[in-house]
């Protein structure tokens, strides 16, 4: 039998990771507050416990997908943390959305504890998450990443070492900003098209068979257009992933007006009160400084 694999974070992306590592015959193990999920995953062949080093002391292994840095830092550091006691041989598979600076500082808990690290956030949404098809940028020693492989492989199929530790990081960063600086696009376009008596799908459509097409277009404009934006990746983490992005830059003193102006705009969809929505609802603050926007 497979050595069991820890998971910490259980939300829309994690749950369904979780899963997939089950489904690839890993014994799971997991800790959660909530006692639905909880009650869920041990109906469905997985070992839950009570903390983070619980977990720990029952698997080598452990992937963690918590909200952001400080969340993390509770999970590794705090006083039931993955590095509050020894955890000798322990490997860290963080896929959590977090600055590099973040990762490196973590890696250095885990450290002390005996343990190593690998920082590897993802891409592809809940669909990706629950198909097992997410797009993984990994940062660390090659050894690592190498020990880390078969439970990359249960969670994504596109699966990419682009560094050391904090280079996973870096990468989705430059991911959510372009993601970002798209969906503004989109949304402009989108308003445009509206402006002059042009349906938004044919819009969508035929620009999507040119040079201006994108992964956005396909996907969030659809979803903005036909106001499918219940679920999905959430407004208030895209705002938070922005807000990453924008620090790693005064980090690193790098010019990112672009990125400043996403998250500016971001920020005030999610205080407009689309925080809980799909990201895409970013259309709906656009249709609002456009006076209602559906003009076709």
């Amino acid at each position: 039998m497979a050595d069991p694999i820890g998971f910490i974070g259980l939300g829309v992306m994690g749950a369904g990771m979780a899963r997939n590592v089950m489904k690839a015959g890993f014994p799971l193990v997991v800790t959660t507050s909530s006692p639905q999920k909880a009650e869920a995953f041990r109906g469905e062949g997985a070992t839950v416990v009570a903390t983070p080093s619980d977990v720990a002391a029952a698997a080598r292994i452990v992937v963690t997908c918590v909200p952001d840095g400080e969340a993390l830092t509770v999970a590794v550091s705090g006083d039931n943390g993955l590095a509050s006691a020894p955890w000798t041989d322990g490997l860290l598979i963080d896929c959590s959305t977090i600055a590099p600076f973040e990762a490196k500082d973590v890696a250095a808990h885990v450290a002390s504890a005996g343990a190593r690290m690998i920082d590897a956030p993802v891409s592809g949404g809940a669909k990706g998450a629950s198909e097992g098809t997410l797009t993984i940028m990994v940062g660390g020693e090659e050894a690592d990443v190498a020990r880390a492989w078969p439970v990359l492989d249960a969670m994504g199929k596109n699966i990419h070492h682009v560094g050391p530790i904090g280079a996973g990081q870096t990468l989705k960063a430059c991911n959510q900003l372009m993601v970002a600086v798209n969906l503004m696009g989109a949304c402009e376009a989108i308003a445009l098209a509206r402006s002059g008596g042009v349906d938004p799908h044919v819009m969508r459509e035929v620009l999507s068979s040119g040079s201006a097409r994108s992964g956005v277009l396909e996907m969030h404009a659809k979803r903005y257009i036909d106001n499918a934006l219940d679920g999905g990746f959430r407004a208030e983490l895209m705002r938070k992933d922005l807000g990453i992005a924008a620090a790693v830059g005064v980090h690193e003193r790098r010019a990112q007006p672009a990125t400043t102006l996403a998250h500016q705009l971001m920020t005030a969809a999610c205080n407009a009160g689309f925080a809980k929505l799909d990201s895409a609802a970013l259309g709906l603050f656009y249709d609002a400084m456009n006076g209602g926007g559906d003009e076709a």
